[in-house]
């Protein structure tokens, strides 16, 4: 079956210069292929922007990882989320003035176009001005440069990018109203398919999430 993904979020996903899908949500996707028995292709896309089209337009079976909005459900069954995770801003080290999302108006927020905060924030944040990504990297290089006053994502996405890029004077703010709840999208007329995948996520243990953590981190640990 076409698996749709985002192809530039890691470590919760990416299409790696080989064309392979890794990242945290690529570790769940192995599993779940071992335990239905069922093979993914990958649908590439360079941008989540590309994946949502392909998604809207049927071309993929499932998609990996995203959050529940009521558009998106216009095209997709859900499963429950199997990863979590408090939204939350990072800005740069020298700003002392913005703590939450409220402190920003009149200000640059950085965002990739097509995440689930877009519409919240210019629906309950309209005075925020929302400067568009390619990708989570650039936005929070931006924040580091001084070229945005900060970008909005979950913890554990920015955590992870701070350590990896070495942004020592990029910090990570208190949780904002939002929260990720990352699930798998069904093709929406596919109502056999969704009950399969819905049960094999609820069947994930705490000791599955562990595991494949800590998978993770042993791939990103490598050379």
């Amino acid at each position: 079956m076409t698996l749709c993904v985002d192809p530039d979020w890691l470590p919760y996903e990416k299409i790696n210069e080989s064309g392979q899908h890794v990242g945290l949500v690529a570790e769940y996707m192995m599993i779940l292929q071992d335990r239905l028995n069922v093979s993914f292709n990958i649908l590439k896309t360079k941008t989540w922007e590309e994946t949502q089209k392909a998604y809207k337009n049927g071309s993929c079976d499932i998609v990996s990882a995203l959050n529940k909005t009521p558009e998106r459900e216009e095209f997709l069954a859900f499963t429950e989320p199997y990863i979590k995770s408090p939204a939350v801003l990072a800005i740069n080290a020298n700003n002392k003035s913005d703590k939450k999302l409220a402190d920003l108006n009149g200000k640059i927020l950085g965002m990739v176009k097509g995440y689930v905060y877009d519409s919240k924030l210019r629906k309950q944040y309209p005075d925020i001005n929302i400067k568009y990504f390619m990708n989570m990297e650039d936005a929070i290089l931006s924040v580091s440069n001084g070229k945005i006053d900060a970008t909005l994502g979950p913890l554990f996405l920015l955590f992870a990018l701070t350590q990896e890029m070495n942004l020592n004077n990029v910090k990570i703010m208190g949780d904002s109203e939002f929260q990720d709840e990352l699930r798998i999208g069904i093709k929406k007329e596919d109502a056999v398919l969704a009950s399969i995948f819905a049960k094999a996520v609820a069947g994930f243990s705490s000791k599955d999430n562990a595991e494949i953590r800590k998978a993770w981190a042993k791939k990103r640990a490598l050379p």
